[in-house]
């Protein structure tokens, strides 16, 4: 009897950690940004953070964010003058978590978007 309970006990703290591994796969927003900054270069203070990339149907393409557009805040976060260390966390989502930016387009306008985190897609070698 204790060696099956045991064994129960065994897989359920199995099933619990792998539900926690699963949980926290990261997630993909399809976005890359060129960030530029001052001071120390392990963690500078960020000047701009600007897109530099888009993929084609990511959560950030269908959010309308483009090439060119300035991050100014991270989950309400204002990026110019922060610690690079204190922002890049907050971008990093698990699958399914949600991101919310401010955002600014090279004509000024100013917008916010809030994406969703999906798994990041398998690169097809041929």
């Amino acid at each position: 009897m204790r060696r099956s309970m045991n064994a129960v006990w065994l897989m359920l703290l199995l099933a619990i950690a792998t539900a926690t591994v699963a949980k926290a796969q990261e997630g993909y927003f399809g976005l890359t940004v060129d960030v530029d900054g001052t001071g120390f270069f392990l963690n500078p203070t960020i000047t701009t953070a600007t897109i530099k990339q888009v993929a084609a149907g990511s959560p950030a393409a269908t959010a309308g964010i483009v090439a060119g557009d300035e991050i100014l805040e991270v989950e309400g976060h204002v990026v110019p003058g922060a610690k690079a260390d204190s922002i890049a966390p907050l971008m990093e989502k698990g699958v399914g978590q949600s991101l919310t930016l401010k955002l600014r387009r090279s004509s000024g306008a100013a917008y916010s978007v809030t994406l969703v985190a999906i798994a990041r897609p398998q690169i097809e070698r041929g």
